[in-house]
């Protein structure tokens, strides 16, 4: 057994202190500035140039007014009688708004002629042609031959009209149609329509007096009875253009008749 009081063997000797580090130099960056040169400014780049040297714009050039090709006082319809009225049959038939104000126009289905567009009976009715569709001495005396004749000829176009209308005015007469010049009627819709003696001969023109003294008989004698279904069209086309030409002036056509320009009916 060993003495508690006999000294205990000495340990493993205690480990020494590692050597202490060397402080560190901060002023290194200092003198590595002093000792660099001084550093050189980089020499300035040249402008680029365009590879193409651009020429000064050009001048705009001025906008130059078209001169007008026909003044509006020589169109072939002004200076003749109820020139407003025919301007308004051209545009309620759309021809106006064609080349040459319509007057080369030709239905290839109705065979419609013109800035009028007159059907082979409306011709026939004033005389220019025959029951064979070959036109007549009148109508030759005109300088027309053909339809090419005819649709190249404005003037001979206005005097086409003149004479339709002047019928139109003897054929309502008789009818007893034009007397309702003055009135107004009762519309399909319901609505009142002045009756004036331009919307007649503009009705007339688009329907024929036939069909216009129908639909006058109507709405004057029976204007609560049906309209039969064929006519519905028709008298629908018919009130259109009493309605569209309720303003418009007109002055009758017939030769040596009294001069007819009323808005709403009847010369005294």
């Amino acid at each position: 057994m060993t003495s508690p009081t006999a000294p205990r063997p000495a340990g493993p000797p205690a480990s020494a202190a590692p050597p202490a580090r060397a402080p560190k130099h901060r002023d290194f960056k200092p003198a590595l500035a002093r000792a660099q040169p001084p550093a050189t400014p980089s020499p300035a780049r040249p402008a680029l140039q365009p590879a193409i040297a651009r020429a000064p714009a050009p001048a705009a050039t001025p906008v130059v007014a078209r001169p007008v090709t026909q003044d509006a006082a020589l169109r072939p319809w002004d200076g003749l009688r109820n020139a407003e009225f025919r301007q308004r049959i051209a545009e309620a038939e759309r021809s106006a708004e064609h080349a040459e104000d319509g007057y080369g126009l030709r239905n290839p289905s109705s065979g419609a002629l013109g800035r009028y567009q007159f059907v082979p009976v409306a011709l026939r009715d004033i005389g220019w042609t025959d029951a064979e569709g070959r036109w007549t001495d009148i109508a030759t005396a005109q300088g027309v031959t053909d339809e090419a004749s005819f649709l190249a000829s404005p003037a001979v176009q206005e005097a086409a009209l003149s004479a339709f209308l002047a019928r139109q005015e003897v054929i309502l007469e008789r009818l007893g149609t034009l007397g309702a010049a003055g009135t107004t009627v009762t519309g399909l819709d319901g609505a009142p329509i002045p009756i004036t003696e331009g919307g007649l001969v503009a009705a007339a023109h688009r329907r024929g007096p036939g069909m216009l003294a129908r639909y006058i008989a109507h709405r004057t004698e029976t204007p609560d009875a049906p309209v039969p279904p064929a006519q519905r069209a028709a008298f629908a086309s018919i009130e259109a253009r009493l309605r569209g030409f309720a303003e418009v002036a007109y002055a009758s056509e017939r030769p040596g008749n009294r001069v007819i320009a009323r808005r709403g009916g009847p010369a005294a």
